[in-house]
């Protein structure tokens, strides 16, 4: 891995570091509240905590997407570094787009702008992957078309949801928002294929030639 990806990937964490942090911000009560007013202001906070939840694990689920990515890309060129910038741009805007919805989840413009938002951060995490494991030729080659497949199905799948779930916003704003809730869930079920190319990936690499040198 060349110095430009360990820049690239710093320059992602920081990113998502500064994006969560972010989200804590909508939540504040004020002080001098007698006891009353202050159970009144932690019910209020309800909704608040909700889309704080609900966006800190979404925005988990595009980390850890983009760091498994990087276990198989071994360098990057221009064009994938303007991807990240356009897909950071997207991750940076979700503490925003949480607010609206946290606020105003009755409202239709704020479900979907937060939709939105998230459907065109996995666009990015999809054109990310789709070019550096194909025309920029990033990963190792040949790459397993299995691992690829999976990779671009599964962040297809969390577009498909979001997009429905942002269309439902015209029936019920409230529907979209519990969707939205559910989209991470089926994410911490790991890929049993994924996983498994990985552990061979990285057996590999420890018995190379040039890991028993560094080790030796």
């Amino acid at each position: 891995m060349d110095r430009w990806t360990r820049r690239v990937e710093a320059l992602t964490d920081g990113v998502f570091a500064i994006a969560t942090t972010l989200l804590v911000l909508n939540l504040a009560v004020r002080s001098g509240l007698q006891h009353h007013e202050f159970l009144a202001a932690l019910r209020a906070l309800g909704p608040k905590v909700l889309a704080y939840v609900v966006s800190f694990l979404v925005i988990a689920v595009y980390w850890i997407g983009h760091h498994n990515q990087f276990f198989w890309i071994r360098r990057v060129d221009r064009r994938l570094i303007w991807i990240t910038t356009f897909f950071l741009m997207a991750i940076a805007f979700i503490p925003f787009s949480t607010s609206l919805i946290a606020d105003y989840p009755n409202e239709v413009p704020a479900v979907l702008i937060y939709g939105t938002n998230v459907i065109l951060a996995g666009l990015a995490l999809l054109v990310h992957w789709r070019y550096a494991s194909g025309p920029g030729k990033l990963v190792p080659q040949p790459m397993d078309p299995r691992v690829s497949a999976i990779t671009s199905r599964r962040i297809v799948l969390g577009i498909a949801f979001y997009a429905v779930g942002t269309l439902l916003a015209f029936v019920s704003p409230i529907i979209s928002v519990v969707l939205f809730a559910g989209l991470p869930l089926p994410y911490f079920m790991k890929s049993s294929e994924i996983d498994r190319r990985i552990k061979e990936q990285q057996a590999a690499l420890e018995h190379s030639p040039a890991s028993r040198r560094r080790s030796g």
